[in-house]
């Protein structure tokens, strides 16, 4: 399979402006039998979060020995390191601002390495290959490119050293889990304005009662309440209806059947959410 490695690439560029094209013009130069697979472009700009949350759900439907290459930066051009991650057979190239913070929980049983950009460039123009060098565009001056070497098997000791530091986390909320009630936060909205919050199956599962005595409440910052049905799928409600699911990644979920509830309602990440057993106190 040399050669063959999938990169997963993961970004907030969006698709107006030619950023997520020319790292992908880079790899090419590199590899050109690289797979290269959007993950996604329209991560919340600067939104470290909500990228971590992508990789974490996403790694399980790549082959092994995927390059995830994530290039949400708010720190580009300052002192944060650029970092590889091995993480059994999966390879994870991103700077070091918490990107990973939910995709390697177990920091002892990883790899980690620094990327040396004069390195990478050394070996590229032995190649015949020349690369960028600005300050503000590291996804195409270092992190493509070494997702690139990466992809043809190249050792990452080849162009990087190893990083004695244990790599950036940030906060992820945790749900609060009694045998009556979890109580959780939005942690984003998709594109079609449906909430994914911090309370996953297994938190549901520990609750004393059926699901069919569930309910699920949002609370806005007005002291306002919206109070949802936890049902199977959205057409189990009327159209324009709340309900509240499990989603595909095993979230809790709430959303407008039909319509997007992050608009319609004024909803907003971080707000409060309780999914509670009916009939307690």
């Amino acid at each position: 399979m040399k050669n063959q490695r999938t990169i997963a690439f993961l970004t907030d560029f969006g698709l107006s402006d030619p950023f997520v094209g020319i790292c992908k013009g880079v790899i090419a130069s590199i590899n050109p039998k690289a797979i290269v697979i959007d993950l996604c472009h329209m991560v919340s700009p600067q939104n470290i979060l909500e990228a971590a949350i992508y990789i974490k759900v996403s790694m399980p439907s790549f082959p092994a020995g995927t390059v995830f290459l994530t290039v949400v930066d708010p720190g580009v051009g300052t002192s944060r390191a650029a970092l590889v991650l091995k993480n059994g057979t999966n390879l994870l190239v991103g700077p070091d601002n918490g990107v990973f913070s939910m995709s390697v929980p177990h920091q002892d049983q990883i790899e980690t390495y620094k990327i040396n950009r004069q390195e990478i460039e050394a070996i590229l123009l032995g190649r015949g290959i020349r690369i960028g060098n600005s300050s503000t565009f590291h996804g195409r001056d270092i992190f493509a490119p070494a997702a690139a070497l990466l992809s043809l098997g190249t050792a990452p000791e080849e162009f990087c050293s190893v990083y004695n530091e244990k790599p950036v986390t940030i906060n992820i909320p945790r749900p609060k889990v009694s045998k009556n009630a979890v109580e959780g936060c939005i942690l984003y909205f998709d594109h079609f304005g449906n909430g994914a919050t911090s309370i996953a199956y297994e938190h549901m599962a520990r609750l004393s009662c059926p699901k069919d005595r569930v309910t699920v409440t949002v609370y806005d910052p007005d002291g306002n309440r919206f109070v949802l049905p936890l049902k199977h799928t959205f057409s189990t409600v009327e159209p324009g209806s709340l309900v509240a699911y499990i989603n595909s990644f095993g979230f809790l979920e709430i959303a407008l059947n039909g319509k997007n509830a992050e608009k319609e309602l004024g909803l907003k990440g971080g707000l409060k959410v309780q999914a509670k057993c009916i009939n307690t106190p």
